[in-house]
């Protein structure tokens, strides 16, 4: 492996704010962008399980696979160099145990600070759900904690070579 890929894939996770989540069911697939901050690896998102088709086929199926990159404009022939991006292959599942979401909350308001009040009144204290609808962030308090936990992680980088992609090393270097 490269020396310094697991450094770069992390500090582009880390300069990142969405990814793709492709879920399935039955066959029948399923993608959404959605909102996510990382510990390590490890990557945490936000959804509501009462309306959201990507929690509802976690259930069904934790295997997911996650695409984080950019648009990229065409100004030229050259930009297909520009080109760089994450892929990985995971399993997925909605927290549940309080050290988990502590964990999740921690990194998610790390990231986006402007959350920080909206995750403490709907994961630290529950009873304050109804204090929420006062905050500059609204989101639904049906909200729950999700992580994915990568099995195979790729880096893609066009500058490096086209079409090759790079399988990280898990484990650590």
């Amino acid at each position: 492996m490269p020396e310094g890929l697991r450094k770069t894939v992390l500090e582009y996770l880390k300069s990142h704010n969405t990814m793709t989540l492709a879920t399935t069911h039955d066959g029948v697939p399923w993608a959404a962008t959605v909102f996510y901050a990382n510990d390590g690896f490890t990557l945490y998102f936000l959804s509501n399980p009462e309306v959201c088709q990507h929690c509802f086929n976690i259930v069904h199926n934790p295997r997911v696979a996650i695409a984080i990159d950019e648009d990229y404009p065409l100004k030229g022939s050259s930009d297909w160099k520009k080109v760089r991006g994450i892929q990985m292959e995971g399993i997925a599942e909605m927290l549940t145990a309080r050290e988990e979401i502590n964990r999740a909350v921690r990194a998610y308001a790390r990231k986006y600070p402007f959350t920080s009040a909206y995750l403490k009144s709907v994961f630290s204290f529950p009873l304050a759900k109804k204090l929420v609808a006062k905050l500059k962030f609204m989101a639904a308090t049906e909200n729950k904690f999700y992580k994915v936990v990568p099995t195979r992680v790729w880096f893609v980088d066009n500058e490096v070579s086209f079409e090759k992609r790079q399988e990280v090393d898990l484990e650590g270097e």
